[in-house]
């Protein structure tokens, strides 16, 4: 509910009546007065006929002028009037650009009640009691202040008061389980457990056991009776994470978990029911995944409240200097080395790396970095595969290293043919080539590092089975 005192007058600029209808009702509980303007030149009569408004709820498409220009005339005579958009799922780019235009939220249309009055509620209240949570540039463990991840902040900040689930997406690396942390500190059950079960993790015949507890003797092992995470979780939050991956039997037990609050261990006919707020997470596309049959599509419909979509690091600007310099300072002082800070020609390759396996890539690199060289600065010389095709032991062994594999690249792009020319002019000599294993380890390792230590995608990369990945790795480690 919202503070006390008189009612607060929200303005709805919304053109299809029967939405506008259907979300003034879902605000009815908070105690306020919707007031609905079905074109853009009508909410802005509004405001020249004095009207007074604690809030403004803005569609982005208007059948008259676009929503831009109603938020470019709102904020030219009333700043402080928070703006709140709504628009279509397909529309969220639109929406995250109207936030550099002075909105402070946005809502994707359709939108659950629950999510509506909670980021109605947020954006009504003092900025007073929003501000100060965390230093400048980080947010419950994020590190960085690009557009995509503000809009991020933002989505947390509504739904984190609310029991509605997060259902979370994106590549591997970037921040699944961070962020899931960061709905959960925000919320009113941040002094509660918060439970991570990684389903793909897990082995089949073990998650279920993992999920809801055990009966002692239920199964060959079970010695003692478990607690399971369902049961470890009440009161807090239960995140599920790489939810596609599991079992579709265990996907139904699921689904009844979350309709009733109520579960049986295994091997017990007692039910227990606890309270415990759901956030689930994947790296794959969840519609796609209820397409090919590996995702029950009542379940996704119960856990796809709040869709919340995290930007891979490629698309977050200047925030991978941020984040990198954090792990620089925190891996420097683990390792007790000296490093504080990077080169301009490192920071250039760090913004143009296009960082495939994420912020858990990042960690690999600048960790790598720390632990095999010394001093102050981080230089390029130091990088390791794949920012650079010198390794850490291959560069403090042969410093010249580096031209000869700039030739190589040189002979790789310009054809084959091009060889043969080099030869004889003598930029390439017999010194330089490398026995073919080698050559081929390295391509396999870059490939690996790539994928975050994927082998399967690595070997897809290569146009290789995982199995022939898997051979030459074991042949190489028994010939050290």
């Amino acid at each position: 509910m919202l503070d006390s005192g008189a009612k607060k007058q929200i303005l709805m600029v919304e053109d299809t009546a029967s939405v506008a209808a259907l979300y003034k009702s879902y605000l009815n509980p908070l105690d306020v007065d919707v007031e609905i303007a079905s074109t853009g030149q009508q909410a802005l009569d509004c405001f020249s006929s004095g009207h007074t408004f604690s809030l403004i709820l803005l569609d982005l498409r208007l059948p008259d002028i676009s929503g831009f220009d109603v938020l470019s005339e709102i904020r030219k005579h009333q700043p402080e009037i928070p703006v709140v958009i709504m628009t279509a799922h397909g529309s969220i780019d639109a929406a995250v650009e109207a936030l550099r235009y002075g909105a402070s939220d946005f809502l994707i249309k359709p939108c659950e009640a629950d999510l509506l009055r909670v980021t109605v509620n947020n954006a009504l209240k003092p900025k007073s009691k929003m501000s100060g949570q965390t230093p400048e540039g980080s947010y419950y463990g994020f590190i960085g202040h690009s557009v995509p991840m503000q809009a991020v902040y933002r989505v947390i900040d509504s739904a984190a008061p609310s029991k509605a689930t997060v259902f979370i997406t994106g590549e591997s690396g970037t921040g699944k389980e961070v962020c899931a942390e960061a709905v959960h500190a925000a919320s009113s059950r941040a002094k509660k457990p918060f439970v991570a079960i990684n389903c793909a993790a897990i082995p089949k015949d073990l998650i279920e056991s993992e999920l809801f507890g055990h009966m002692k003797g239920a199964f060959t092992g079970a010695a003692s009776e478990r607690e399971g995470a369902a049961e470890m979780a009440d009161g807090g939050t239960l995140f599920l994470d790489e939810i596609c991956e599991m079992d579709l039997d265990l996907q139904s037990k699921l689904l009844r978990f979350i309709q009733t609050g109520t579960f049986q261990k295994v091997g017990s006919s007692k039910v227990k029911q606890v309270d415990v707020r759901f956030i689930c997470a994947t790296n794959r596309d969840p519609w796609v995944e209820v397409n090919k049959g590996n995702f029950r599509e009542d379940l996704y419909y119960r856990l796809h409240v709040i869709p919340l979509g995290l930007p891979p690091l490629r698309e977050r600007g200047d925030d991978v200097v941020d984040i990198a310099q954090s792990l620089l300072l925190m891996f420097a002082m683990e390792e007790g080395k000296d490093f504080r800070s990077f080169s301009e020609g490192v920071i250039q390759r760090l913004l143009s790396y296009e960082w495939p396996g994420n912020v858990r890539q990042l960690q690999n690199v600048i960790r790598n970095i720390v632990v095999l060289h010394n001093g102050r600065e981080v230089t390029e010389q130091m990088l390791p595969p794949p920012l650079s095709l010198v390794s850490g032991v291959k560069l403090a062994s042969s410093p010249a290293i580096s031209s000869t594999h700039a030739k190589i690249d040189q002979v790789r792009d310009s054809g084959f043919s091009a060889a043969t020319v080099m030869l004889k002019q003598g930029v390439i000599s017999k010194a330089d080539i490398e026995p073919l294993w080698l050559v081929e380890k390295r391509a396999i390792q870059i490939a690996i590092d790539a994928c975050d230590g994927n082998i399967p995608q690595a070997a897809g990369l290569l146009e290789v089975s995982p199995s022939t990945i898997y051979r030459k790795l074991q042949s190489w480690q028994e010939s050290q």
